[in-house]
């Protein structure tokens, strides 16, 4: 009998999964990378900083912070905009300070009954995503800003192992969110 309830045990956390998808407030930039405004290409180096909250209070380890600077310093590469970005601090045409919020919302209580329930009965948690830019000049006068928002939602439950290939990756939106805040920032004539 304790080797049945052990191997349905296995088996329940095995199984047990969960699925995350976006709501696409954002779109694709198409093209990418997108076309400069100007022949001359300034110099940009950026600062980027991470918090995380789980519902209003400080997380702390919830961000990768040498993993999030060095996606947004890729994309800022990719980009084709500057002709040199970086992230260590150094003279340049630019300053850009990129904050990204991660605001997850969920319910302790309903998180305690799903583990309860050997994720029978499901629960969700929501992750707001925003990320703020800020332009400076060479002078750090403040040239504008930019501000994008994007959530995900994550639904756990037993069953939902069999979606997790189909899952939205939290990169897949933070590149998302600095591709689309460099379009902006673009066509406001930001860089």
């Amino acid at each position: 009998m304790k080797k049945l309830f052990a191997a349905m045990l296995t088996c329940c956390l095995l199984l047990s999964g969960c699925i995350s998808y976006s709501s696409h407030n954002l779109a694709q930039v198409q093209p990418w990378p997108p076309a400069a405004a100007g022949t001359a290409k300034p110099t940009a180096y950026i600062r980027v900083e991470g918090q995380y909250l789980h519902n209003d209070q400080p997380l702390t380890g919830g961000f990768n912070q040498a993993g999030l600077e060095k996606l947004v310093l890729k994309q800022y590469q990719d980009s084709g905009l500057f002709s040199r970005v970086a992230t260590s601090e150094q003279e340049a045409d630019l300053y850009i300070n990129v904050k990204v919020s991660n605001h997850e919302s969920s319910s302790k209580a309903a998180a305690f009954i799903t583990g309860l329930t050997l994720f029978i009965i499901p629960s969700t948690a929501s992750n707001a995503l925003s990320m703020q830019t800020e332009f400076m000049d060479g002078s750090g006068k403040l040239l504008g800003s930019v501000e994008k928002h994007e959530t995900i939602t994550t639904w756990m439950q037993l069953l939902l192992v069999f979606a997790l290939p189909f899952g939205e990756s939290t990169d897949n939106v933070l590149t998302r969110l600095s591709q689309s805040s460099l379009e902006q920032a673009n066509q406001q004539k930001l860089i």
